[in-house]
């Protein structure tokens, strides 16, 4: 009921805001408005099961590289104190101390949340992220139009169909960024081992010399005492 959820809250307030990271505060509002935010918030999302589920689908990973989708608002809202309230909602339902009977999953799902809400509050990285859905809505639309054009049995009014094909289309322009983005990191750790590998190689070279000059030196001597001895020798057998 009312009271179990105003103790759910006051325990975010107090226990979960220290296991997250905080967003930037915009501006300083009352507690109680910002619980009415939340609560707003919790009867629009449903269950903490169907948001771990949600945030955990099959391709959760590629998926969930639009914080926009993790949050489950549209990419037009740009209002801190809506997107907090959304944040700090999900936090509640899927945070693992309140899914004791799920908290594995429950603590994968929280670090969805937790990094889609770093992005959003580096304000160049939301512009840019919004700027990216916006190309994928263009492009989602487009491919729309073609689908509809070849196949007769598909309804160009079918807003459905055209908010599939967006997200498509939305999902395929992050998935890519990220793939080139482990690629750039893939170069670069191959670059560096071989770096590495390089200068083991440089060190193993000077090491081999360092004790190829010094086996040098020490035969040398052994030669000269040799020799010393066997001109000593001679000169007492012909003294």
């Amino acid at each position: 009921g009312d009271g179990e959820d105003d103790d759910l809250l006051g325990d975010f307030f107090s226990e979960v805001e220290k296991a997250t990271e905080k967003p930037k505060p915009t501006k300083s509002e009352p507690e109680e408005e910002a619980t009415n935010r939340i609560k707003t918030q919790l009867d629009d999302l449903g269950t903490s099961q169907s948001q771990i589920d949600r945030l955990l689908q099959v391709n959760y990973e590629w998926k969930n590289l639009n914080p926009f989708y993790v949050l489950d608002i549209p990419h037009t809202l740009d209002d801190d104190s809506i997107i907090s309230a959304r944040y700090r909602a999900i936090s509640l339902l899927v945070h693992p101390d309140k899914c004791l009977d799920n908290k594995v999953r429950a603590k994968t799902a929280f670090e969805q949340v937790r990094k889609a809400m770093n992005q959003m509050n580096d304000a160049d990285k939301r512009k840019h992220i919004r700027a990216l859905i916006e190309e994928g809505m263009k492009q989602g639309k487009r491919a729309w139009k073609e689908e509809c054009s070849r196949n007769s049995s598909v309804h160009p009014e079918n807003e459905e169909g055209l908010a599939q094909a967006q997200s498509k289309a939305t999902m395929k322009i992050f998935a890519e960024i990220e793939q080139k983005r482990r690629e750039i990191e893939r170069r670069k750790r191959k670059f560096e081992q071989r770096e590495r590998a390089q200068e083991d190689d440089e060190k193993k070279k000077e090491t081999d010399e360092r004790r190829f000059q010094k086996e040098w030196r020490e035969g040398e001597r052994v030669d000269k005492r040799v020799g010393n001895w066997r001109d000593f020798q001679k000169k007492k057998r012909t003294g």
